[in-house]
């Protein structure tokens, strides 16, 4: 899939304080699961599953030296273990690398966020061809998305107004001082509020972007209806969302419920294309992601 040119690369980084490694990485192979991996979801799964009591596996994940499970312990589903996914440095040891290489749902994460930033780019770049673009993101965190688009689109960060909203203000120090690090603090605002009563927050915005990326996997239907319904009141005609399903292909589901209580609500891409036409919108594109976790989808207002 090629959407904008490539970028060249560099080494990745080792630090969460350092600029973001991924920001630099965008346009690698995306990542398929090898048969191996594919073999060895099979056997592990009864045992991680059902078999193995949740106390002793996580007993077993504290031993390791890994700092995306150490963070994955202590704030399951939080943003900094994301980020050390993003980056994909060496392993520290084997679960490291199990939870890093192998784990499906790490290769679909970094695969989606190539995906979801290519997407957004070229829609950042063909919306600027009729005025300033604004941009919404929802569930936001550091911003890693609309970050590293609007690096990509090559505009200047005064063509764009990008409004970054997170029920949980925990990570906007960190998205401020790489959006500092990237010439981009000026275009980028981050907010905390709750996204389905956005217009007390963002009275007057109308965002012809709207990224809704790692959050739905954790709302029922109904919830979902609701955000979506806030969410077009304040897009523009003819504005986009970018969004995505989630396919427990591998079986990683239980899993996550029994280690780490993320509860992952399965929405394949026509249980979502459902809700997105049920609440207005029009599906446009929709783009498999090569591990199969996460269909994704751009719809239009």
């Amino acid at each position: 899939m090629s959407i904008v040119p490539a970028m060249k690369t560099q080494s990745p980084q080792t630090s969460l304080e350092q600029p973001a490694a991924s920001d630099l990485r965008l346009f690698e192979p995306l990542e398929a699961p090898t048969l191996r991996q594919r073999f060895s979801c099979l056997i592990t799964n009864p045992f991680k599953n059902f078999l193995i009591p949740a106390s002793r596996l996580r007993r077993l994940m504290n031993r390791s030296r890994s700092p995306m499970i150490a963070e994955s312990l202590a704030r399951p589903g939080g943003w900094r273990a994301m980020e050390y996914v993003y980056d994909n440095v060496e392993p520290t040891d084997w679960l490291d690398r199990q939870a890093l290489r192998d784990n499906p749902l790490s290769l679909a994460a970094r695969n989606r966020r190539q995906i979801v930033t290519r997407l957004l780019t070229g829609l950042i770049v063909r919306y600027s061809a009729e005025s300033q673009v604004t941009i919404l993101g929802v569930g936001a965190g550091p911003g890693n998305h609309v970050r590293s688009a609007i690096l990509a689109s090559g505009l200047s960060p005064d063509r764009i107004r990008a409004y970054l909203m997170d029920l949980d203000d925990d990570a906007f120090e960190f998205g401020r001082k790489q959006a500092a690090k990237v010439g981009l603090a000026g275009c980028i605002r981050f907010l905390q509020g709750d996204a389905r009563h956005i217009r007390d927050v963002l009275p007057d915005v109308s965002a012809q972007i709207v990224k809704l990326i790692g959050l739905i996997e954790y709302l029922t239907d109904a919830q979902l209806v609701d955000l979506l319904q806030s969410l077009r009141g304040v897009m523009a005609p003819g504005g986009s969302l970018v969004t995505h399903g989630f396919n427990d292909v591998y079986g990683i589901r239980r899993f996550l419920a029994r280690v780490f209580n993320l509860r992952h609500q399965r929405r394949s891409l026509a249980q979502l294309t459902a809700i997105l036409e049920s609440t207005g919108f029009k599906i446009v594109q929709t783009v498999p992601e090569p591990t199969g976790i996460h269909p994704i989808v751009v719809a239009e207002r």
